[in-house]
């Protein structure tokens, strides 16, 4: 055997284990990184945040149930009060007919004092006083009916917009329940098969870990390698001596002695290799059933969640997509809700304005009252004094009971009048307040809920993503447990070169063996003991 050779060979396949353990050194700390950045991880973590995000449907629930409770008995008494109303609207209508009873009855006094001639002058020039006195109560009792009116449908208006505004909580309410109900669903569908695909890939890392174990005798082995090497180098510093020389005999048993601890070395370094290789390669064996076993997975969470044809309503894209288009029509009706709100506020000032305009009509009546009154006692005076005109006492007397019905009538709306304003003023005002207070609810149920869509949004982002790209593992890692792979290939056919190494060398000292019992003979030789001091120090270097 050349011992150069020899030399170059077990260099070599040294050179060829240390590139390996380089090479696993560098990818095994890469392999377990657990690099997050994966469509899966993303994946997750997306649905994680939108099942955070339906957690508030509780508050939309209570928060619309406490408006309709706050705002519904505010409303029966607001009817309370329209029931009022509808009794001015007796009065007025009471007023108005004492009116015109009062124009009537004018009108036959004003014909029988002009019969009169000179002597119901007088009486008549009162008379039309009082007629367009009478007229004036009529005006102002029909002003009264049209005021009244304007504010009955000003109060139906608002409670129009009232019911709208229930309505529409009511419909926000039952759309957040609708979606959260749709999130809980998709939640709940995918959450298990996301756990088992997840579960299947972290079981990966304490196969990897193993592996990773198995190869830290790197240490035993190359220091094995550079003993055989330090051996085979001691044994080619000496040149081998001419056959029939004095030297020969003691430089084949340095050789043999040489070849004797090569393959004592080879033989522990094929041992601790073949127990690596066999033991890395179960381990390994393991990582790569596990590899399949998780692509299998993907698939079928793919098939069942990321595909166009899902069966059902598996299909995440569609739902997400279903979930944000009935959270952009929920905020949509906050928008309305707004702005329907405001429009309440405006009727609920509206609402106080014409009360109080109703009353100013009703102030411009009592001076017409005061002068009807005045009116009345000229007209009793006149016929007291005046014979030509007593046929009218009878009319007087009706006049003064129709203007004491009517002052009557002003009194009871009087009364009602000045309750409605005060108790509507009061009860409208703190419903205004209320308003604002439940805007701010509003606005900020709105907000959450916008936060859930814009989470909704990036979900459907990653889903997108995910239907193109699913991966679940890092970047390369199939392709760096593909190299792992071939690496262990390249251990075991180096296995394969070292137990030929061990052969070689195993051969060769049979050899020699063979040639040193025929050099005893041949000098007629016992015992053998090296003589020459070249061989001693190397020999003693050599154990």
């Amino acid at each position: 055997m050349n011992v150069t050779t020899a030399i170059s060979n077990v260099s070599s396949i040294n050179t060829k284990f240390e590139s390996i353990f380089n090479q696993l050194d560098s990818f095994f700390p890469q392999l377990l990184g657990r690099n997050e950045r994966t469509t899966l991880n993303q994946l997750r973590n997306a649905l994680a945040t939108i099942s955070s995000g339906y957690s508030t449907e509780s508050n939309t629930s209570e928060g619309t149930a406490s408006f309709s409770a706050k705002y519904t008995p505010i409303f029966d008494k607001l009817n309370d009060k329209i029931k009022d109303l509808s009794s001015i609207d007796k009065m007025i209508a009471e007023v108005k007919e004492d009116s015109e009873q009062m124009e009537l009855i004018a009108l036959n006094a004003m014909v029988i004092s002009v019969k009169s001639g000179e002597k119901g002058l007088a009486f008549s020039r009162i008379t039309e006083n009082l007629q367009r006195l009478s007229k004036d109560m009529f005006l102002y009792s029909d002003k009264l009916s049209d005021e009244e009116a304007r504010l009955l449908e000003q109060i139906n208006a608002l409670k129009s917009i009232f019911s709208g505004i229930i309505n529409t909580q009511r419909s926000i309410s039952s759309k957040d329940s609708e979606c959260c109900s749709d999130i809980q669903h998709m939640i709940s569908n995918i959450t298990p098969a996301l756990e088992q695909l997840d579960s299947e890939i972290q079981s990966l890392f304490p196969q990897i870990e193993r592996s990773m174990s198995v190869m830290q005798e790197k240490s035993l082995i190359a220091r094995n390698f550079q003993e055989v090497s330090a051996a085979l180098a001691e044994l080619n510093k000496h040149n081998p001596p001419y056959s029939g020389s004095e030297d020969e005999l003691d430089y084949t048993c340095f050789t043999i002695s040489v070849y004797e601890k090569v393959c004592d070395l080879l033989s522990k370094i094929d041992s601790e290799v073949s127990r690596t290789c066999s033991e890395f390669a179960g381990n390994w064996q393991e990582v790569i059933e596990t590899l399949d076993k998780a692509d299998s997975s993907r698939m079928d969470f793919e098939s069942h969640f990321l595909n166009n044809h899902a069966f059902g309503n598996n299909n995440i894209q569609k739902q997400i997509s279903s979930i944000i288009f009935k959270y952009e029509s929920m905020i949509e009706e906050f928008s309305s809700y707004h702005l329907v709100q405001k429009d309440l506020q405006g009727i609920c000032k509206n609402i106080t304005v014409r009360a109080k305009t109703i009353y100013s009509i009703f102030e411009s009546l009592r001076p017409v009252m005061s002068r009807l009154h005045h009116v009345r006692i000229l007209q009793q005076i006149e016929v007291s004094k005046n014979d030509a005109i007593k046929s009218v006492q009878d009319s007087v007397t009706d006049m003064d009971n129709l203007i004491n019905s009517a002052n009557a009538s002003l009194d009871g709306m009087q009364s009602v009048l000045e309750s409605f304003i005060h108790d509507t003023s009061t009860m409208l005002a703190n419903f205004t307040k209320s308003i604002e207070i439940d805007n701010e609810k509003m606005n900020s149920l709105r907000n959450e809920k916008e936060v859930t869509l814009g989470d909704l949004k990036n979900g459907k982002s990653t889903v997108d993503y995910a239907f193109q790209n699913f991966t679940v593992f890092p970047d390369d890692f199939q392709k760096k447990c593909v190299v792992v792979q071939q690496n262990l290939q390249e251990f075991m056919r180096l296995n394969m070169e070292v137990g030929s190494l061990v052969s070689d060398f195993e051969s060769e000292k049979s050899v020699l063996l063979g040639k040193k019992t025929s050099l005893m003979n041949s000098k007629g030789l016992q015992n053998w003991e090296i003589t020459n001091r070249r061989y001693l120090d190397s020999l003693a270097n050599l154990r």
